[in-house]
């Protein structure tokens, strides 16, 4: 059965995000002025951070539907477990893509072995395999075992946070944009927020929508088993 919030968020969600994201990208590419050192490249950076918060989002909403749904069972929890999960892997893709092509341009490297990024590509494979387990696992033991495993992958998030603290700053690749105010000028600051609203409204919108459909199929499915 399908919770009563779910439709009045899934459509709120996708209202916000229908409004912002084509907002977020007049601003961006029509209203922001080139960054001083990177020039135009920059503006990834919209789409890079906007996807790494929504993607720990979406990742923390499958941590929190697995948790629920290894106490109680419920089916709506399964789905939300799927569903947060591959919106999770999907964001983490376009984090890590991204971020190899900013990468590339400012520092003509696509990938280092640095604390932050191993951390993150750990995240990725853990959902990596995760969508794997639910794609090609055993129907009877698929939910509690992918449950646990976007459990273990949340816990991961963490660690890409702290992983800075590893090195000394000077050993990292890593830009520290945000922590060292590198959003000097309004409009960077505006096109931000804009932006990251947008990914995370259209996150969410995602999520919904996915696990709708994982429940009717689950209903159908055990309404054809009954039968």
């Amino acid at each position: 059965m399908i919770p009563s919030w779910h439709d009045t968020t899934e459509r709120l969600s996708a209202l916000v995000a229908s409004a912002l994201i084509p907002l977020s990208l007049w601003i961006i590419f029509m209203k922001v002025p080139n960054e001083q050192v990177m020039g135009a490249v920059q503006r990834i950076f919209y789409f890079h951070v906007g996807s790494a918060i929504a993607a720990y989002a979406a990742v923390g909403i499958s941590f929190i539907a697995g948790i629920k749904f290894l106490l109680f069972g419920n089916v709506s929890d399964d789905a939300m477990n799927e569903a947060a999960g591959e919106v999770g892997l999907l964001l983490c893709t376009i984090v890590l893509g991204s971020g190899m092509i900013w990468g590339h341009a400012a520092w003509n490297t696509w990938f280092r072995w640095e604390p932050r990024l191993v951390t993150f590509l750990l995240l990725w494979l853990i959902f990596v395999a995760f969508v794997l387990l639910r794609a090609f696992g055993e129907r009877e033991v698929i939910g509690p075992q992918a449950a646990v495993l976007s459990i273990i992958g949340s816990a991961t998030v963490p660690l890409v946070w702290i992983s800075v603290k590893l090195l000394p700053q000077a050993a990292q690749l890593h830009p520290q944009v945000i922590e060292n105010q590198g959003l000097r000028h309004p409009l960077f600051t505006v096109a931000f927020l804009v932006s990251t609203v947008a990914i995370m409204s259209f996150m969410v919108w995602l999520v919904l929508a996915r696990a709708r459909i994982g429940i009717l199929e689950r209903t159908l499915s055990s309404s054809r088993f009954t039968n």
